[in-house]
C-alpha cells in the first residue's frame, strides 16, 4: 500500500533526525579515530592520499617493502590505521551532503535555517583539505592541530544542528542574568583555547617532557624551559614526524598546557557555583562536573603512567564531551 503523502513527509522527517544522529556518532568515532592514528604515529602511514601507495586500500605486502614511486617503507597495520581514519571520514562527508541536501528540502522536524547545514558542508569539505595536508605537509604540528580542531568543530555543528531539532515545549524557567551569560561564554572561549593548547601538545611530541613527574616538571616546579618557540609555527616540507622542538621548547609547551588546564577548572568551576540557582540547569552543571573531575584524573594519568594509548585516546575524547556539555549549556541558555 502506497505512503500517503502525510505518512512520506514524516518518514523524510524522521530520516533527517536519525541521519543527523548517525552523522554526530560518526563525526565522535572520526576525532577518536584521529587522535588514535596520531599518538599511534600512523599519520604518515599512507605517504599519499586519498589513496595508499596508489592503491583505495592498503597494498597486500610485508612490511618494510619499498613500493616503487615511494620513499617511505610500508608498515600495514600503520597504513590500515590511516585508511580507516579515511574510510569513516569520507562517510562522515557523504552523510553532511545529504543532511544539506534534506534541508533545502525542507524535510526537517523543526525548522532549520539552511545557514548551518551549508557551513557543515564546506567545512567538513575544508577538513578533508586538512587531513591531506596531514599527509603531503608530514604531520605539520600547525596543520595536524588544526586538523584536530577541525574535527571538534564539525562535531559542534552537527551537535547544535540536533539541539535546534529539540521541539521540547517551552516552560517558564528563571531568566539567566547577563552576568552569568557573559562568564558561560568567556568559559567557552577559554575552554577551546585548553583544547588547543592539548592537540599543540601532542602534535609537537610534548606531552612527556616534564618526565612522569606531577605536579612538578622534571623533578622541579619551574624547570628550565623556553617559551620563545613554544608557539613556533616551523618552515613547510619539513618531517615533523616525532617532533623537531628541543626538550627545554616541549617542557615550555607542556607547562603551558598544565597552567591553561588549572585556568579552565577554575573558570568551570567558577561556573558552576554562579549558575547553581538555576535549577533548571542543574543536570547539565552535574554532567560538566563529572566530566571536568574525569578530565583532570586522565590527564594525570597520561603523565604518570607514560601516555597509555587508552588513557590518551578517552582524555581527548572527554575533551569534545566536555566541549558538547558546555555547548549544550549555552544552547539552554539562549533558548530560555
Amino acid at each position: 500500500m502506497p505512503l500517503s503523502f502525510a505518512e512520506f513527509e514524516f518518514n523524510m522527517f524522521n530520516m533527517f533526525d536519525k541521519l543527523l544522529k548517525i552523522s554526530i556518532f560518526l563525526a565522535l568515532v572520526v576525532v577518536v579515530l584521529g587522535v588514535y592514528t596520531r599518538l599511534a604515529d600512523a599519520g604518515l602511514g599512507c605517504p599519499d592520499w586519498p589513496t595508499c601507495y596508489g592503491q583505495l586500500i592498503v597494498p597486500d605486502m610485508e612490511d618494510g617493502v619499498k613500493i616503487e614511486g615511494y620513499e617511505r617503507p610500508l608498515e600495514v597495520a600503520k597504513g590500515w590505521k590511516e585508511m580507516v581514519h579515511r574510510y569513516v571520514a569520507s562517510l562522515l562527508g557523504i552523510c553532511i551532503l545529504v543532511l544539506f541536501i534534506l534541508a533545502i528540502k525542507g524535510k526537517t522536524r523543526c525548522h532549520q535555517s539552511l545557514a548551518l547545514p551549508s557551513f557543515s558542508v564546506f567545512f567538513v569539505m575544508l577538513q578533508g583539505a586538512f587531513g591531506m595536508w596531514t599527509v603531503t605537509l608530514l604531520v605539520h604540528p600547525g596543520i595536524v592541530t588544526l586538523h584536530l580542531i577541525g574535527g571538534f568543530v564539525t562535531t559542534v555543528l552537527l551537535f547544535w544542528m540536533m539541539l535546534n531539532q529539540n521541539n521540547t515545549p517551552m516552560v517558564y524557567y528563571r531568566r539567566v542574568l547577563k552576568r552569568h551569560k557573559a562568564l558561560l561564554i568567556i568559559t567557552l572561549l577559554v575552554l577551546i583555547l585548553q583544547i588547543i593548547l592539548g592537540g599543540w601538545t601532542s602534535t609537537n611530541y610534548a606531552a612527556l617532557s616534564c618526565g612522569k613527574d606531577f605536579p612538578t616538571c622534571l623533578g622541579l616546579w619551574w624547570p628550565e624551559m623556553s617559551f620563545v618557540k613554544a608557539l613556533y609555527w616551523g618552515p613547510i616540507g619539513v618531517d615533523y614526524e616525532y617532533g623537531v622542538l628541543e626538550n627545554s621548547v616541549r617542557a615550555g609547551i607542556q607547562m603551558m598546557h598544565r597552567i591553561g588546564a588549572l585556568i579552565t577548572t577554575l573558570f568551570i568551576v567558577w561556573l558552576v557555583y554562579a549558575f547553581r540557582t538555576y535549577l533548571h540547569l542543574r543536570l547539565n552543571l552535574v554532567l560538566i562536573s563529572i566530566l571536568l573531575i574525569a578530565q583532570i584524573t586522565l590527564g594525570i594519568l597520561n603523565v604518570v603512567l607514560s601516555i597509555p594509548m587508552a588513557v590518551a585516546v578517552s582524555h581527548n575524547a572527554l575533551a569534545l564531551l566536555l566541549l558538547l556539555s558546555v555547548v549544550t549549556l549555552i544552547h539552554k541558555v539562549i533558548k530560555h
